[in-house]
C-alpha cells in the first residue's frame, strides 16, 4: 500500500493534477470561445477527495432530515408552532426517513415524467 504522507509523492501527485487542469481548461477555452458548452460541477468546482467525502455525507444526512421537519411542520402539523411541539415527532431518524421518502418520490416522479416526454431523434 502506498505511504500517502510521504510529501515528494504528495507534491508529485498536485502537481500532475494541476497540469491536467489547466490543459482542461485551455481546451475547454479553445473548443469553446464563447463558453456555450455545458460545465459540469466537477469541472468546475475542485475539492480534495476528503472535503468531498465528507460535504457529500453532510448532504446526504442534513438534507432529508430538513425535508422531513419541513414536511412535519407543515402538513402534519398544519405550520403550527403549538401543534408541532406536542407531536411527539421529535426523532432524528424518524424525520430524516419522511425526508428521504420525499426526495426518493421525488425522483421517481421526474424520472417518470422524462420517460414519458422522452422522444427518440
Amino acid at each position: 500500500m502506498p505511504d500517502s504522507t510521504d510529501p515528494y509523492r504528495n507534491t508529485i501527485k498536485r502537481t500532475l493534477e494541476e497540469k491536467q487542469s489547466i490543459k482542461r481548461r485551455q481546451n475547454f477555452l479553445k473548443n469553446n470561445p464563447n463558453g456555450t458548452a455545458d460545465a459540469f460541477l466537477d469541472q468546475s468546482v475542485e475539492l480534495p477527495e476528503s472535503v468531498n467525502n465528507v460535504l457529500g455525507f453532510g448532504i446526504f444526512a442534513i438534507l432529508p432530515y430538513i425535508i422531513g421537519l419541513t414536511f412535519i411542520f407543515l402538513i402534519i402539523a398544519q405550520a403550527n408552532i403549538e401543534t408541532y411541539r406536542k407531536t411527539d415527532m421529535d426523532s432524528f431518524f424518524l424525520a430524516w426517513t419522511i425526508g428521504y421518502e420525499l426526495i426518493a418520490a421525488i425522483i421517481l416522479l421526474a424520472i417518470f415524467k422524462s420517460a414519458l416526454t422522452f422522444k427518440k431523434k
